[in-house]
């Protein structure tokens, strides 16, 4: 996230894309209604981009930090408050600014994560509260820098001094358009015939498939989600 050349126009043409997939209801919608927070609150979305996902929050009130030059000025042109940083760094922000925090498909993006942890504690208030949505993904070693587990998001958010109030889970094959695409562009043939059937999963009930998740997380979920 630090070399702000490969995110600058990360967010071009973004919002209409997602839109058109229903991206963030089919990840999220089920996950929805424990990420209500006050009219009353102020609100930060650390590497929040473009401000589609707090939109489709229904939140409008809200500061976006990130490095994306893109994304800054979606964000500021539908009314969000914007902050143009490297959150990998210490944020321009005084110490105890905010009562609520998201960081959602961020921390795998990042080369130093637990400095942005560390900076979302600091600059939230007393009893401030972080909302996490870590996708557990292998990494490309470009986009995404690393893969989280759930023993490393835990880990990491205890070592930033976060207690942990609830984790739920998004299971895995929830994306099908994803998974097609994949199958699509690979030329491997054992990523073809694994994603195969990871499409054939795909058409199993959601019941079935959280419940997966909640057994075997590290396998079976797609993201998990942290209060």
């Amino acid at each position: 996230m630090g070399e702000s050349n490969i995110y600058k126009n990360y967010w071009v043409n973004t919002w209409q894309a997602r839109d058109k997939r229903q991206y963030y209801q089919k990840l999220y919608d089920k996950v929805k209604s424990r990420l209500v927070v006050s009219d009353n609150a102020k609100i930060l979305d650390v590497g929040g981009g473009n401000g589609h996902f707090l939109s489709y929050l229904g939140i409008k009130n809200a500061d976006i930090i990130d490095i994306s030059d893109s994304g800054v000025e979606v964000a500021g042109s539908v009314g969000f408050g914007t902050i143009n940083a490297d959150i990998e760094k210490t944020f321009p922000i005084e110490s105890k600014s905010y009562d609520i925090a998201f960081c959602f498909e961020v921390l795998e993006h990042l080369k130093s994560p637990q400095i942005t942890l560390s900076e979302t504690n600091r600059i939230l208030k007393s009893g401030g509260i972080l909302y996490i949505g870590q996708p557990n993904m292998p990494a490309d070693g470009v986009h995404h820098v690393r893969r989280y587990y759930l023993k490393d998001i835990i880990s990491e958010l205890k070592n930033a001094n976060f207690s942990i109030e609830w984790i739920d889970f998004v299971p895995a094959f929830t994306m099908r358009d994803a998974i097609l695409d994949d199958i699509r562009r690979t030329k491997s043939i054992f990523r073809k015939l694994k994603q195969s059937i990871a499409f054939l999963l795909s058409f199993l009930p959601r019941r079935i498939r959280y419940f997966m998740a909640k057994i075997v997380p590290d396998r079976f979920a797609l993201l998990f989600i942290v209060k």
